[in-house]
């Protein structure tokens, strides 16, 4: 224990000395593990965090399966299950919903989970005010809500009476029971919950016992004597019994156990950059410890002089690496905590709050401690052994042979370059990957005119007391007043707006009149929307057969609808779409017409899937849930903001406008993980390459000190300046040009694990090789220039007595 006091002690001395080196070397460190900790902080978050509550490893979800992908439960399934399954212990339903909050004049926007009664209780959730859901809340029929830590310090500043107090949601009086513990979020990572609400409550008996209506997920508890095999085998066997008994509904339906955790190369792909990042952070540092090995080989010649074993040499040297790494670790973990603090920035404007719940906690600690341990094994290790091999007697006497020892520390320091600048193309090849297919995804035709001068009015109408014909009725006052503003060209309505997020919409079963659907499925769910006449016109979609919407499409006419190029190929492959009926729910439609196939959620998911069957309806046949007024500029969109929503409560002040959006801000939240993807790329590419950079200005300069002799003797033999600076540029370029060769073949070999998120390039794009060959060309010469300019200012008689 002395001895290693000792050693600390000696190490803390040897760095003070040295306070540049140091903390280049801490500061170096600080960026690499700083920004692995925060990019392992996201990836715990999202994907590897337990789900909350008691005994999480206990916890399943539990899906369906159609031949078409996964379906969600309906109240009915998840009632059958709970009864019949005696593997699980519980299970919970949830379904996610948005609410408006009106706390005295103002209102906002929240999101809220519609529970079984048992929620909290299969959690293992207990309220830190007042208490959790009962099986008598609700009974009398009263509605009981919960609500979250967040929300009760956001809008009520944590009053403590609120307990038993009634809130104002959309247009229904709730009382709280209960305030959920700091930090509950509920069970999505990056969208939390506000308010939990019971479904018997929030739902009729009727929408309780359709089996049609599927909107809930399903989480179950597994009893401590089972395990997760036997928990699927009894589902399926319920399954099974429940399609018997229902084939109009389940048929074709299975039910199982699913797994939400991501798949290691997933994991490996996500840490990928930071990860190389950290590597050219260890190859720079151990570059500079066998540059400061060189000047320390006499002190350690004379430690080991005095009876020092090599051991005893190597674990003081590995003492002062590991006190760097310690005060790197710490300074990253600043830094990490720094960059948590960016995520509202980076998230873009939004009415609902997003975001991960990025803290360091046991785990990020964990991860910062091993990435540590492997940095200071990196960089610290090899350097040591390299400073301790040498000959006491001439290191001492200052004659040790120069050109081998010269020869020896650039062999090391070369191959770590190397070694860096092979990553930083990995680097660089991966972020014009990246940036290369955003720029494939924004010149993509998603269906509709990016480029149109649109605003996008949200409203509630149903809070302002407007349901059925009466909503279709105000929305057409407000179309016409809307339409008769100067600069306005033309204005339409729809429940929702493409890419707005809600995954796309609503989905409906859809029944097709000979079309055998797979193993006799009774239907398919399809999604819609619900839109007024001139919506495709002013959206810029086009209508590829039939006929557009009319007046005449209204609630007493016949059931029409338009259907999507991509539903028409699928359903009507050879055949006319046109004139053909489908069943909606029971109900007969007449395909009127068929559009271009659009993107209707968010792009960076509709990039890599083929266009999905969506129907359009008439908003007068379909007028249920929310509605956005699109409306149509002459010039910027931005200038009528203010007028069109003046123009809205002017028709009736009580109206709820919960979001305003120009197509500009609508794409941009559309693409922004895309963006996001790209700049970090971009972001930790430059980095790792100016680390490179550094490392290859080291070896030019240090080859440069040792060869000050040789080129003096060069010029006083009549070599010109030009000459001397060509030269040790050839010397930088060859380095630079072996580490770009071992990094294209790197590309070439790893590349191919980004494929799934690309579109548009493939993962051997020329364009992105290319380029980030040029890049590591420039930065060669840029990194070379300065240290051959050095040399080329050499006074030859200087420099030749130079030792």
């Amino acid at each position: 224990m002395s001895g290693l006091l000792q050693d600390l002690r000696f190490a803390l001395r040897q760095l003070r000395k040295t306070p540049g080196f140091t903390f280049a070397v801490v500061l170096t460190l600080a960026l690499g593990i700083g920004a692995n900790t925060a990019v392992f902080s996201v990836l715990e978050a999202f994907f590897l965090r337990p789900l909350p509550g008691r005994d999480p490893d206990r916890l399943v979800w539990i899906s369906a399966k159609t031949p078409q992908g996964p379906d969600s439960m309906s109240y009915a399934d998840y009632r059958d299950l709970a009864a019949q399954s005696k593997s699980l212990e519980g299970i919970l339903a949830f379904s996610r919903h948005g609410q408006f909050l009106r706390v005295g004049t103002e209102t906002s926007q929240i999101l809220d989970d519609v529970v079984s009664p048992n929620y909290f209780s299969v959690l293992g959730v207990e309220a830190q005010l007042g208490h959790m859901f009962r099986p008598e809340d609700g009974a009398t029929g009263d509605s009981a809500v919960v609500i979250s830590d967040t929300l009760w310090h956001r809008s009520f500043n944590g009053d403590r009476s609120l307990v038993g107090k009634q809130i104002w949601l959309t247009n229904k009086s709730y009382t709280v029971i209960g305030i959920a513990p700091p930090r509950f979020r509920g069970l999505a990572n990056i969208v939390p919950t506000d308010v939990w609400i019971l479904a018997t409550n929030e739902n009729s008996p009727q929408e309780l016992a359709d089996r049609n209506s599927r909107d809930f997920e399903l989480l179950g508890r597994l009893r401590p004597d089972v395990t997760r095999g036997q928990a699927e085998v009894e589902l399926g066997v319920i399954g099974r019994r429940l399609a018997e008994a229902y084939p109009e509904v389940d048929k074709a339906r299975e039910i199982n156990l699913e797994a939400k955790s991501p798949k290691p190369a997933a994991i490996i792909l996500f840490m990928a950059p930071s990860g190389l990042v950290l590597l050219i952070c260890c190859a720079n540092i151990a570059g500079m410890l066998l540059a400061r090995s060189e000047a320390r080989r006499r002190e350690v010649a004379l430690r080991s002089a005095l009876g020092a074993g090599r051991r005893r040499l190597i674990r003081q040297l590995f003492t002062e690496s590991a006190l760097l790494v310690l005060a790197g670790a710490g300074m990253g973990l600043i830094l990490a905590l720094l960059l948590f603090r960016l995520q509202p920035a980076l998230i873009p404007p939004m009415e609902i709050e997003l975001g991960l719940d990025l803290r360091l906690n046991t785990t990020v600690l964990a991860f910062a401690a091993g990435a540590s341990v492997v940095a200071v094994m990196a960089f610290g290790l090899a350097p040591a052994l390299q400073a301790t091999k040498h000959n006491v007697v001439s290191a001492l006497k200052g004659n040790e042979p120069i050109g081998r020892r010269v020869v020896g520390r650039l062999l090391a320091r070369n191959a770590l370059v190397l070694g860096e600048i092979a990553l930083s193309v990995v680097l660089l090849t991966a972020s014009g990957l990246l940036v290369r297919s955003l720029l494939f995804s924004l010149s993509r035709d998603i269906g509709f005119d990016k480029q149109k001068n649109l605003i996008f009015v949200s409203l509630n109408p149903g809070f302002a007391g407007y349901e059925g014909d009466r909503k279709r009725i105000y929305l057409d006052n407000v179309q016409q007043r809307l339409a008769g503003l100067p600069g306005v060209k033309q204005v339409s309505y729809a429940n929702r707006a493409l890419l707005s997020g809600s995954g796309g919409g609503r989905n409906a079963r859809v029944s097709i009149p000979g079309f055998e659907l797979p193993l006799g499925q009774p239907n398919i769910p399809i999604k819609f929307n619900a839109v007024s006449a001139g919506y495709l016109r002013i959206m810029g979609t086009r209508l590829l057969e039939g006929r557009d919407f009319s007046s005449e499409d209204s609630r007493s006419g016949p059931a029409v609808v338009i259907v999507s190029q991509a539903m028409a190929r699928r359903f009507w492959p050879g055949q006319d779409a046109i004139s053909q009926h489908i069943l909606v729910e029971g109900t007969s439609c007449q395909i009127v017409g068929v559009a271009e196939d659009a993107t209707i959620n968010e792009v960076h998911e509709g990039m890599r899937e083929n266009p999905e069957p969506y129907m359009y309806f008439p908003f007068a046949q379909r007028p249920g849930g929310d509605a956005t007024i699109m409306v149509e500029t002459a010039g910027d969109p931005g200038d009528l903001v203010a007028t069109v929503r003046g123009e809205i409560l002017k028709l009736n002040p009580e109206m709820l406008i919960f979001d305003v959006q120009t197509m500009r801000s609508l794409m941009q939240q559309a693409f922004w993980l895309d963006n996001m993807a790209a700049g970090s790329a971009v972001a930790l590419s430059g980095l790792g390459m100016f680390l490179a950079a550094l490392g290859l200005y080291g070896v030019i300069a240090y080859v440069v000190s040792k060869r000050q002799q040789e080129i003096g003797i060069r010029m006083a033999l009549g070599a010109e300046r030009g000459t001397v600076m060509r030269m040790v540029l050839a010397q930088g370029l060859r380095t630079a040009a072996l580490g770009l060769g071992l990094g294209l073949v790197a590309s070439l070999g790893t590349m191919r694990w980004l494929s799934n998120l690309l579109y548009g390039v493939k993962p051997t794009d020329a364009v992105s090789l290319l380029g980030s060959a040029a890049i590591v060309i420039l930065v060669a010469i840029a990194a070379a220039y300065f240290p051959a300019r050095r040399a080329a200012k050499v006074d030859p008689m200087v420099a030749l007595r130079y030792e």
